[in-house]
């Protein structure tokens, strides 16, 4: 996906959220953002808006020798997603069609996303979230795909939000598929890593690999080999949040992306209004498959 205009004032946005998480030092944050102006004439925008805004991350822990920023926010999202969850999944259990409720319980969990900064409350949130339609809604599509044995990865996003993918995971299983899911290396932003995934209980449930990087979404010139292997073996891929949709829509492989569309560049290239959610398919490419 392209970046627009308007992602550039993004950047700035994103340095000053994560600068105030650091400092309250007016000339550090200061410096942060004269970084940040002198990388502006070098973009170009047919890149990714992931891809730009792992830059403006890089020049905060350049700036500040912090090289995880989002550390305690991280740990309040996963222990606040831990302390709702018995409930959310009562709701899933008791629900007519457990696997819809489950991918709205996971998408619900996309608010979890501290990068842009927008405000959110996980458990009122959640709830409302849960009875909101798909503006895109593939799940029909999904649901004639998941056949004994196909093997399915599934990308995280955010640490918290990783607790409610737990969710959606163990609903999957029931279908006997072989899931892997995914994580980043390293930290960045409020992304979840295999610290993450253990404390959310998935390492329990199915084995958890890194996508062997630290970028936002995904970038195959820093992924690891197992990664690469992982993605192109496997039959369904299930990519949760804006990072993963802005670097793998142009992917050739299987994807269905589950995100809520919190800007308006990401809603307008799917053509929904900005704080909708979205199950979109992307079919694999004819000239590109993996089935037998």
């Amino acid at each position: 996906m392209k970046s627009d205009i308007e992602c550039i004032l993004c950047l700035f946005k994103q340095g000053l959220n994560t600068a105030r998480l650091i400092t309250s030092e007016s000339t550090v944050q200061r410096e942060i953002l004269n970084r940040i102006a002198s990388e502006v004439e070098k973009i170009d925008l047919n890149l990714s808006p992931a891809l730009l805004s792992k830059r403006i991350y890089t020049i905060v822990s350049e700036v500040t020798g912090i090289a995880d920023p989002y550390h305690h926010a991280k740990e309040q999202s996963n222990k606040e997603a831990l302390r709702i969850l018995p409930n959310v999944k009562r709701i899933i259990t008791d629900s007519k069609d457990p696997l819809i409720t489950a991918l709205h319980v996971a998408v619900a969990g996309n608010i979890i996303d501290l990068g842009i900064g927008h405000k959110f409350n996980l458990s009122e949130d959640i709830n409302k979230l849960i009875l909101t339609p798909f503006a895109i809604d593939n799940s029909d599509e999904f649901k004639k795909e998941l056949k004994t044995g196909r093997k399915l990865l599934y990308l995280g996003d955010n640490a918290g939000e990783i607790v409610f993918d737990r969710l959606l995971v163990e609903e999957l299983l029931k279908y006997s598929l072989d899931i892997t899911f995914c994580v980043k290396e390293r930290p960045i932003i409020n992304d979840a890593t295999m610290e993450d995934a253990k404390l959310a209980g998935l390492t329990d449930l199915v084995p958890v690999i890194t996508t062997g990087s630290d970028d936002i979404g995904v970038n195959l010139e820093r992924s690891s080999r197992q990664f690469i292997d992982t993605l192109n073996n496997s039959e369904i891929i299930i990519a949760k949040g804006h990072g993963n949709i802005e670097t793998c829509i142009e992917f050739p492989q299987n994807f269905y992306f589950l995100l809520k569309a919190k800007c308006d560049v990401v809603s307008s290239a799917l053509k929904v209004k900005t704080g909708d959610i979205v199950f979109k398919h992307k079919p694999a490419i004819k000239q590109w498959t993996n089935e037998k």
